[in-house]
This record gives structure tokens, sequence and C-alpha cells, in this order.
């Protein structure tokens, strides 16, 4: 027969042992078990999806060639990832094919522009003009408007501002509310000696985007030295102050200017900077004010609309027109 023998007679010595060789046993098997369920759960991290994306797409191109649709999506995702040489190897190829030749010189002309071939890509933006400028909805193409703005923006970086004008104006006849063509036609209206034409544009410009940005200000404060009002000029400095982080010395300047003839404007640039803050009911004070001095005022309107109840703010006055294209160098 078996003999059991009770815990009770079992020395302490020898049943603090068994304690511990049980709670051994118990994590080796633990052990054990944790590294059988991960050895068949256990997969090699998959790829992130743009390679996925990226490697699909470069299969199907060496599947197909002529997949004119593969090769324009697998140019963009090579732009987007930053091999630029991959993505104009792709546009060419889709040139050599003699289809989508619109959009591949669109495209390719971007990434020549953003690697600083500018001469390569004016020919690129050139030849979407000359595909699409007799088109029947040339007024309104948005792809002609780009290759438009990008021409303006090329002229401009070559020093070539009445060339610029000449092509950001075109851009703008089909976008008139594009803020970045109106920023660069106002620089450009500065470089050529028009600083009212500059005024008017680079005010519309900060109406629609009225803050996180400095280029327009910058100027802006130019346009209004060079037409000799300085009240102006400081608040377009103040307002520079305020879009590079300088809120306490953008709040001083624009204080000062409360009682002079950009005090509508400085209240704006408070307001702005409430904004900024977080300061909802100091904004609406002061966007306000500026509606009390001037009803009309757009930027204010605009303004107001994003801190109160759309019902309580007054509708938007027409913006003023720029200059007809061939105005001044306008039409190149």
């Amino acid at each position: 027969m078996y003999r059991v023998s009770s815990l009770a007679s079992v020395p302490d010595r020898v049943l603090d042992r068994w304690i511990r060789r049980l709670v051994l046993l118990v994590a080796v098997v633990a052990v054990a078990f944790v590294g059988i369920y991960v050895a068949d759960r256990w997969r090699p991290a998959s790829p992130p999806i743009v390679d996925q994306r990226m490697a699909a797409l470069e299969e199907a191109v060496r599947a197909d060639p002529n997949d004119v649709s593969a090769r324009g999506q697998l140019a963009d995702l090579y732009a987007v990832n930053g091999q630029y040489e991959e993505a104009i190897a792709q546009y060419t190829a889709i040139l050599e094919t003699g289809k989508a030749d619109m959009l591949a010189h669109l495209s390719r002309g971007r990434v020549l522009q953003q690697t600083g071939a500018l001469d390569a890509a004016a020919a690129d933006f050139t030849a979407v003009v000359e595909l699409l400028v007799d088109g029947e909805m040339a007024n309104v193409d948005p792809n002609l408007e780009a290759a438009y703005y990008s021409l303006g923006a090329i002229a401009l970086e070559q020093d070539r501002p009445a060339d610029a004008v000449g092509y950001l104006e075109k851009a703008l006849a089909i976008e008139r509310s594009d803020a970045d063509a109106l920023n660069l036609i106002g620089r450009a209206y500065v470089a050529t000696g028009r600083p009212d034409d500059a005024i008017t544009a680079l005010r519309r410009a900060t109406d629609f985007v009225p803050i996180g940005w400095a280029e327009p200000y910058q100027a802006l404060a130019t346009a209004y030295a060079d037409a000799g009002d300085a009240d102006f000029a400081a608040w377009a400095s103040a307002m520079v102050a305020l879009q590079t982080g300088d809120l306490s010395g953008a709040q001083t300047s624009l204080t000062a200017l409360l009682e002079g003839s950009a005090a509508v404007d400085a209240r704006i640039g408070l307001a702005l900077i409430a904004e900024t803050r977080g300061d909802t009911a100091a904004a609406v004070t002061h966007y306000a004010e500026a509606l009390a001095l001037d009803p009309d005022n757009v930027a204010a309107q605009m303004g107001a609309a994003r801190v109160r109840p759309p019902e309580t703010v007054p509708s938007a006055a027409p913006l003023p027109d720029l200059p007809a294209p061939g105005a001044e160098g306008g039409d190149r």
C-alpha cells in the first residue's frame, strides 16, 4: 500500500523546499506557455502603408509599363515621399507615352520647382498653359490657374517682378480669392513701384487669411512706407511681430495706434492677438469696436464671424478689384 503522509508531519525545512520547487515549476510552465503562445502568434512587423502602396504600384508598373494611371500614382507617391528624381523619371515616362500630358507636365513642374530647377519647371508650366488656354473652361480651370501661379512665383524668384505681375493677374482672373496669389502679386507690385496696387492686393490676401504668415504684412509695411503712410506702415510692422510670435510687442505697437488713421486695423490686430491667446471675450470686444468705427470692414466682419454667432455679424462688403490685366506691365 502506498503511504500518505500528512503535511503536518513533514519537517519545516522539507516543506519549504517543496514550496520553492512548486513555485519554480509553476514559473517554468508559465514561461514555456508564453513562449509557445508568442511563437504561434508573432508575425514580422508589417511595412508602413506608404511602403506597401509604393511596392504595389512599382509591381504594377513593371507588369504593365503602359499603365499611365499606376505610373502617375507612383510618381505622386515618390514626390510626397521626397524621392524627387524617381518622381521626375515617372512623370517623364508618362509624357513619353503621349498620354495625360497636362497632368504630367503640371506635376513634374511642381517637383522641378521644388528642387530649384526653375527654368525646367517653367517650361512644364508653359506647356500646361499652351494645352489649356484655349479650352472652353479656361476661365475657371484650376489647373490653368495653378500653372499661371507657378509661373508667377518662378518669375518673382528670378527677380522678374513685371513678368510675375502678368502671370499672377491671369491666375487671379481665374481664382480671385487665391490668397497666395494675392500675396505674390502684392510683392511684385511693390518691386515694380506700384505701392497702391500692392496695398489693395495684400489687404485682400490678409482679409482671406489674417494670421499665420508674415510675408504679406512685411510687404505691406514696405508698400505703406513707399506710399508715405506712417501709421499703416507701423500697423503692418506690428502685424509682422504678431505673426512671428511677439504678441506683447505687437500689442504695445497696436495700442499706440488706436487713435490714429489705423485705428480700425489696430483694433482688428488686437482682436487677432486675443484670438491667438484664446481670449474670446476680448476678441469680441475689439471686433465690435472696429465695426462701430467701420461697419463695412471685411476683416472685422470675418473676425467677428469667427467669435460670434453668424446671425449677429453684418454681411461682407464687396472686395475691391485689382488693376485690369495689361495695366503697367500686367499682360505679358
